[in-house]
């Protein structure tokens, strides 16, 4: 009988696709660069265009190895639990993502009392920031109109932590869809831009910790992602 591939192989495999993807990019950035700079003169208006153009798509490509590349370490590695403020994790994701929420001059409403909860940091940090970038990214509203909501409650041997914002929603069509890899694109194909795995690393962050995850969303109105922890 064939035997499967394990995950130690899997993850390995990555590393190495990774590390092959990484020279031609950083070729490409770096020629496009010089060409920028050394050359951009020989071009008219159309073809420098372009070449920012290719310039950008190569740094976004780096982003988003970058990116993968992490999670799949964070997913390959076993979770490990020990008592961890989170408060302390709630501002670590908001220093974060404090670009967007100064640029978007976004109200984030923080609970004033947060427990300490049996997580494993880094991969929680991770599941949370992944909710909270959404909550900032997918948004319409003028700046200072913005609103992000972090609430808390604990009942009968269960933590509850919810995201609420009052952003684009999510289509009825797709709410059932955004933790699958790839899901948040869907909706990200009518904004241009954004993370399409966030949810999904999330859920498989909340599902290890062994609590559950869910999103309840209005098209127009905004979006509430909870999830529970035992405790």
């Amino acid at each position: 009988m064939e035997k499967p591939v394990s995950a130690e192989e899997l993850l390995r495999f990555f590393s190495v696709l990774s590390h092959d993807l990484k020279s031609p990019i950083f070729a490409v950035d770096g020629f496009s660069e010089l060409l920028l700079t050394d050359y951009v003169e020989c071009l008219d208006e159309e073809g420098q265009d372009f070449l920012r153009r290719i310039r950008s798509s190569s740094q976004h490509m780096k982003r988003v190895l970058d990116d993968m590349t992490h999670m799949v370490k964070l997913l390959g590695r076993p979770t490990v639990k020990r008592p961890a403020p989170l408060r302390e994790i709630v501002e670590e994701v908001l220093l974060k993502y404090n670009y967007l929420v100064e640029e978007g001059g976004v109200r984030v409403e923080v609970p004033q009392e947060l427990p300490t909860v049996n997580v494993d940091p880094e991969k929680m940090r991770e599941a949370i920031g992944a909710i909270v970038a959404n909550a900032l990214f997918f948004t319409d509203r003028p700046k200072g109109q913005r609103e992000v909501a972090i609430e808390f409650t604990h009942d009968r041997g269960e933590h509850r932590f919810c995201v609420r914002d009052n952003g684009v929603g999510i289509d009825g069509r797709y709410v059932q869809q955004v933790f699958e890899l790839g899901g948040m694109s869907k909706l990200d194909k009518q904004r241009g831009g954004g993370p399409g795995y966030g949810l999904f690393l999330a859920r498989r962050i909340v599902e290890a910790h062994g609590g559950t995850i869910s999103v309840d969303s209005i098209l127009g109105k905004g979006t509430t992602v909870c999830f529970t922890l035992p405790g």
